[in-house]
């Protein structure tokens, strides 16, 4: 700085490194899955930020924020649901940066299908059914039953309804059935086909 009076007197000051010029931070950071399913939601955050001292880490699903370095997170199992998370970096002057990735929660599939029915006109196990519970459309379901040469014996597209061993009016005979599933999950609406065995006795 060079000052000069009215009189033209003059003097003048120097200051080294006086300002300090620092980059912002760059946030970054990689999720261990995108896609989780319901049963098991906790994933694991690497934080790939560059020049970042402190930072912030919002879940997107209203619980504590984090301030850890390299969080896990355990998000909601009881909702399908897309969580949008933040991280939010700091460098040593305050300076900010802020990333986001989506981690997608998706219902589990969730059924039990039995290997044996006793049709015989107690009141234990006389229908074949197969038993859903969650991640799947039941507007989209169809069961059929096959016989050793392959025939359709029984067809249902209502998953409430269980096979009762009957085919044209009579009761089949003893012995093992092919049975086919066909469904659409809600998550991705894709269609998921099985098949196996089941055994008709008295």
């Amino acid at each position: 700085l060079l000052i000069t009076s009215a009189e033209g007197c003059s003097n003048s000051v120097t200051y080294t490194d006086y300002i300090y010029v620092e980059n912002n931070p760059s946030a970054s950071f990689i999720p261990s899955l995108n896609t989780v399913l319901s049963l098991d939601t906790e994933v694991s955050f690497t934080n790939t930020t560059t020049g970042g001292v402190t930072y912030v880490w919002d879940f997107g699903d209203d619980t504590d924020l984090s301030t850890s370095m390299n969080p896990s997170h355990e998000f909601p199992g009881d909702q399908t649901s897309g969580y949008i998370v933040t991280l939010y970096a700091y460098s040593p002057i305050g300076c900010i940066d802020s990333t986001t990735s989506i981690i997608q929660v998706n219902e589990e599939v969730i059924y039990y299908i039995p290997n044996t029915f006793t049709p015989d006109g107690d009141e234990f196990n006389q229908l074949f059914q197969p038993i859903f519970t969650a991640g799947y459309d039941p507007y989209d379901f169809n069961m059929q039953i096959f016989n050793r040469w392959g025939e359709v014996i029984y067809e249902t597209n209502d998953d409430t309804v269980g096979w009762d061993g009957m085919y044209n009016g009579k009761i089949v005979q003893d012995g093992i059935y092919t049975w086919k599933i066909e469904f659409k999950t809600i998550s991705s609406d894709e269609r998921i086909m099985i098949n196996g065995h089941v055994l008709k006795t008295k």
